[in-house]
């Protein structure tokens, strides 16, 4: 086994209004396919999202053209398959994508929904049949894919026992619940997809940008190239498949770096820009050309009007000179904010972990009983999500309260037992908050 499986290139998208990264996401791409080249790969998957927009300009389907061409040529036997993403899809009145043309030119293929003549397949029918392996598609189907979950196990199923037992690979584009730091609409939560386990040795997914691996059988690579600052410093790249195992590949790109500065503590406008030239001495060297997000955070002390953007953004050239540079002001005095350095690289489930952890320990009485609380809090809220009926949950809730009710300092009642003091019923009501 040898192939490549990446995503969510957005060939033709012009990042900031910049031609220069229009040809970045050029770059990514031939990246890959020469890295498929280069190690003779089998087969490259796409999990859609090759393109940033469903009707692309003559330039962008150049660069997919000539690089899918340079494939054909010099590695005539690798296969491209491909699903379409939210960002491929054809609008309804053509019907026909530019994948289609990439498809009808032989320069990749693209797996459909389809039906087929075996008997229950109807939407399963489009399959790539190789030696020792079956590759199935499904495309962006947005909040249509956990009904049809159980559909597409059940069909996988018959076809495999109608064909026999291959390495079975499935394509899809949606994003796993809990892995961005905010919630998303159509997330599928991985219970969902557990009647794919029984039939999927490996669900190549795409749509997230970020790479996240869950249980040894899903797999999603992230886009190569930044699409939107938010994704700095979180892992992306491609995967590597072989016997040996499955390797995240992360190529150099366009640099990119993120300077925060706390002005919580600085009083003038002078001051300000005296940090952040003391801010940027300190800061590595970086590459020529770099994109540059300076951010600036805390209780601000004097007017934001004050402020001479101008000035900054010259200090960021003269220091940088980068392609691309950006100042943000971010003012916040809750007391549950997260500085970004402090959630870098953790899911979404990791982030509200770490907050209702804070929460809960704010009143010392729960400390000891902080992790219990935190967990119930989670399940409650998954349970919620799922749309699990009202009681089942306040018989979690309640099952967590007795459980801890016992640890509380409250006063016995008259039986000996201790009663549900006000220590309890505000715990049950932190956690019904929460």
């Amino acid at each position: 086994m040898n192939f490549i499986h990446a995503s969510d290139f957005h060939l033709g998208y012009a990042q900031y209004g910049l031609p220069e990264r229009f040809r970045d996401y050029a770059r990514a791409f031939h990246t890959v396919i020469q890295h498929a080249i280069d190690h003779r790969v089998e087969f490259i998957l796409i999990s859609g999202d090759l393109f940033h927009k469903r009707n692309i300009n003559a330039p962008t389907y150049r660069q997919a053209h000539k690089v899918l061409s340079e494939l054909k040529k010099k590695s005539p036997s690798a296969g491209v398959y491909v699903v379409e993403g939210n960002h491929d899809l054809a609008y309804h009145q053509d019907g026909y994508s530019w994948l289609d043309m990439l498809n009808s030119e032989g320069l990749l293929k693209v797996i459909k929904l389809k039906e087929a003549e075996a008997d229950g397949v109807k939407l399963m029918g489009d399959f790539i049949e190789l030696d020792n392996v079956r590759i199935f598609g499904v495309k962006y189907i947005g909040s249509s894919t956990v009904s049809v979950i159980p559909q597409i196990a059940e069909e996988i199923k018959k076809i495999t026992a109608a064909r026999g037992e291959k390495y079975t690979i499935l394509m899809m584009h949606f994003g796993m619940a809990g892995q961005m730091r905010q919630e998303a609409p159509g997330e599928i939560h991985y219970n969902s997809l557990l009647p794919l386990k029984e039939v999927v040795n490996y669900l190549a997914l795409g749509h997230y940008h970020m790479n996240y691996e869950i249980d040894g059988w899903i797999f999603n690579p992230g886009s190569v190239e930044m699409i939107a600052m938010n994704e700095y410093g979180l892992p992306k790249g491609f995967y590597h498949v072989r016997d040996s195992g499955t390797k995240l590949i992360s190529p150099v790109t366009r640099p990119v770096r993120r300077i925060k500065l706390d002005i919580s503590s600085i009083a003038t406008p002078d001051e300000l820009y005296s940090s952040i030239g003391s801010r940027l001495d300190r800061e590595p060297s970086i590459p020529p050309d770099p994109l540059i997000e300076l951010l600036l955070y805390g209780n601000m002390n004097f007017p934001k009007s004050d402020i001479n953007l101008e000035r900054i953004k010259d200090m960021l050239s003269e220091q940088f000179k980068p392609l691309w540079s950006e100042i943000k002001i971010l003012k916040s005095n809750s007391q549950y904010t997260l500085n970004e350095g402090d959630v870098r690289g953790l899911t979404r489930e990791e982030i509200e972990h770490r907050v209702f952890s804070d929460r809960v320990k704010l009143d010392g009485r729960y400390r000891d009983n902080a992790e219990e609380i935190v967990k119930t809090i989670i399940e409650a809220k998954r349970m919620a999500a799922a749309g699990v009926e009202e009681s089942a949950i306040q018989t979690e809730l309640r099952w967590c309260f007795e459980k801890i009710k016992s640890s509380l300092p409250d006063n016995e009642d008259k039986t000996g037992k201790k009663a549900a003091g006000p220590a309890q019923k505000t715990l049950l009501s932190r956690i019904g908050d929460a």
